[in-house]
């Protein structure tokens, strides 16, 4: 049996209110979905196949442009599919097969005023809705997650209309702008658990026991065709030497991004040396304008018998990753340098980034490289370590710029169960006087993932998230926990605040699920201005016939600060899989302007034993309407998502804003505003749908802003860094 995954295909939008109709069940096996089903004419009912589940999911149809269901309408059978004819205003049917339970809605002909569209859903069984993007959002019941997402609303000659969703606790919208539509008109969803089986990309190399996807990071754009690219490691490859290991970047394009047959692959060429556990990019090293790729390999590096540390530094170019690389080599003998490594902000100014590299045997210590234009071989080179610690330097991040002033950079390093904040005083790291943060309880594994460098609520500060896989919550042992913390300025302690209490605890919620050993920030995903976290629970199950399929969940970022509520989660259909061992963000695969994620499964197998997976989920529209309440009889009028582009970014002199999208009925303009809120310039555009408007900013003083376009009703922000 396979794990929970139901799609509910929503083709041709129809309407359904609660009817004396006896509910039909489907006995049909449904073998990958893991769901049984029950149809009446206004909803599907869904419960899990395995009877170690309890709960029941109900989605109600309950109105659809004023039309409300026939009490008694024409039912037939065929095999497994049931359909629902509703005296020919509208027609529903439902099939239960191996990809899900699809629901298919039929609209004939447009209602009065035929340029809206609305259809009004209800989630029965105390689930409740939560806004993820336009075209996705999420059902939440007692620790148990459903998905409803991929909306795409079609008209009879396959045109592709504007829609999206609102939602209020247990209710659910669809609007969609259906003017110039030819009927019938189609929407299509898809309700259930996201699998690996969803993914946009699966990425497979059919290699027994290489273990794909062990780890998985974003590489940035490593050839430069405005195309973010991914990185996965096989620990366990063998190709002439048993495990020696191996790295593949795939890179992207537009529109579906990640190509799972164009590759480019390094092998570790040592007995051993698990080369592709330890991986970082998404950083200009030598400021060229390609993103390059750090692969750590710290045991056994050397000749065989050797146990010294090598790093690998490998170069983006126009044609890829040069797979000749620039060794960093350690002169200690078993310290385990390059244990992690991490390409962090331009930390001295120079105009490329740098790399930390973490050695954690004994006290351990961390080696800072400096990029520069003429190669790392050239690079200076500083030593962070502190007396009377353990394994300092286990893990290794940037902070990024937690104190607001738009130049600031900072770093993370795990030692034990303490996190170390190092600051930056005069272009360099001040390495005298860290911040600790301190584990809140013993033994829970604090600091076993870090991630900073990103903006959670949007207010100029970088915040920073912390994991502590063997955290226990009452009876559930290693279920773990997630920390945030957002930055801020003290004023009592000006540029070196303190972080004694968390601002935010997400916990795990199954025994041994090791929620959060992987943490990860996973870009603007639903592009609304605040970043999403994406979090792992590799020993997650459902039943003990599929234990360790694993879970990812990703939660989405919001001027409140992180949503506790996930907005997705992604589970597997195989047991054992391990899904969610490595989580990133992937970036912007297809340049579509939503961040995206990968996903790894080590353990996977389809075919061969322990061959490993990496999976690319697609980021999705936004719309600014997410959150509102449902009205009773008005529709919400769906327009274009308006899109807006700042850039360059960071800015020195002059800023270029381009807009697509707007209306053209209300006046536009763009406001800067300063971190504290003070409005610092505005700008005057008009009415216009497209186009660019350039701003001179030479005249602010450096550090962050935010960027505002006001155009009617709409609001729109973008953060920015004057430099």
């Amino acid at each position: 049996m396979k794990k929970c995954y139901f799609p509910v295909l929503l083709l041709l939008i129809g309407v359904g209110v609660r009817a004396n109709t006896f509910p039909v069940k489907d006995h049909s096996p449904g073998p990958k979905n893991g769901l049984n089903a029950s149809y009446a004419a206004d909803a599907v009912s869904i419960t899990p196949q395995s009877a170690e589940q309890q709960w029941t999911f109900s989605l109600a149809i309950k109105a659809v442009n004023g039309h409300k269901p026939a009490s008694e309408p024409l039912m037939t059978r065929r095999n497994n599919t049931v359909r629902f004819d509703h005296d020919h205003h509208f027609l529903v049917e439902y099939v239960n097969d191996d990809q899900g339970i699809h629901q298919r809605f039929i609209i004939r002909k447009p209602a009065e005023d035929n340029s809206k569209l609305t259809v009004r859903l209800q989630a029965e069984n105390g689930w409740q809705a939560m806004y993820g993007s336009a075209n996705s959002l999420t059902f939440n019941h007692k620790g148990q997650t459903l998905n409803y997402s991929d909306l795409e609303v079609q008209d009879a000659k396959g045109k592709k209309l504007p829609a999206h969703f609102t939602v209020l606790q247990d209710q659910v919208e669809i609007a969609v702008d259906a003017g110039q539509a030819a009927y019938p008109l189609s929407i299509q969803t898809v309700v259930g658990t996201l699998s690996e089986l969803q993914a946009k990309s699966r990425l497979e190399r059919n290699l027994a026991g290489a273990q794909l996807g062990a780890a998985v990071t974003g590489a940035g754009d490593i050839n430069g065709d405005g195309y973010d690219d991914v990185i996965l490691g096989a620990p366990y490859y063998a190709n002439g030497e048993t495990a020696e290991g191996a790295v593949y970047i795939h890179y992207g394009s537009s529109p579906n991004g990640i190509n799972p047959n164009t590759f480019t692959v390094l092998e570790g060429n040592v007995v051993n040396a698990h080369f592709g556990e330890v991986l970082a990019g998404g950083g200009d090293i030598n400021g060229d304008g390609y993103d390059d790729v750090v692969v750590g390999k710290p045991h056994r590096a050397g000749m065989p018998g050797s146990d010294t540390g090598y790093v690998y530094v490998y170069s983006g170019s126009a044609a890829g990753l040069n797979p000749t690389p620039y060794i960093l080599r350690s002169v200690r003998q078993g310290d385990n340098f390059g244990t992690s490594v991490a390409i962090v902000k331009d930390l001295d100014f120079d105009g490329t980034d740098d790399i930390l590299i973490g050695a954690n045997a004994g006290e351990g210590y961390v080696t800072i490289y400096y990029g520069t234009i003429w190669g790392i071989k050239n690079s200076l080179m500083t030593e962070v370590a502190i007396s009377g610690t353990t394994g300092f330097g286990t893990k290794v991040a940037g902070a990024g710029d937690i104190y607001g002033y738009g130049l600031g950079r900072s770093l993370m390093i795990a030692a034990g169960e303490d996190v170390y904040l190092f600051w930056q005083s005069n272009y360099e790291i001040e390495v005298g006087y860290p911040t600790i943060i301190h584990s809140p309880t013993p033994g829970i594994s604090f600091g076993s993932s870090i991630a900073g460098q990103r903006d959670i609520n949007g207010d100029g500060f970088d915040d920073m998230i912390v994991g502590a896989k063997d955290y226990a919550d009452g009876s559930l042992n290693h279920s773990g926990a997630l920390y945030v913390y957002y930055g801020y300025w003290d004023y009592n302690s000006p540029g070196n605040p303190t972080f004694d209490t968390p601002n935010l605890i997400i916990k795990g919620d199954r025994d041994s699920a090791l929620f959060a050993s992987q943490v990860a920030f996973a870009g603007d995903v639903n592009n609304d201005g605040y970043e999403e976290v994406i979090v792992s629970a590799p020993g997650w199950e459902s039943s003990a016939l599929l234990p360790n399929v694993g879970r990812a969940s990703l939660y989405y970022g919001a001027s409140s600060g992180l949503n506790s509520t996930p907005g997705a989660t992604i589970q597997c259909t195989v047991g054992n899989s391990w899904l969610s061992a490595s989580v990133a963000g992937a970036g912007d695969v297809n340049g579509d302007g939503y961040g995206d994620i990968i996903v790894g499964a080590p353990l996977y197998d389809r075919g061969q034993v322990d061959e490993g997976l990496g999976a690319v989920y697609l980021g999705g529209a936004y719309s600014l309407a997410r959150m509102a309440e449902t009205k009773t009889e008005d529709i919400v009028e769906a327009k274009t998502p308006a899109v807006v582009k700042t850039f360059p970014n960071p800015v020195v002199n002059n800023l270029s804003v381009q807009f697509e999208g707007l209306d053209t009925n209300a006046d536009t303009y763009v406001q800067i505003a300063d971190v504290n809120g003070s409005i610092v310039k505005t700008v005057q555009i008009g009415k216009a749908a497209n186009g660019n408007q350039a701003i001179d900013v030479s005249d602010l003083v450096p550090g962050a802003y935010f960027v505002i376009i006001n155009n009617g009703g709409k609001v729109i922000r973008e953060k920015i860094i004057k430099q």
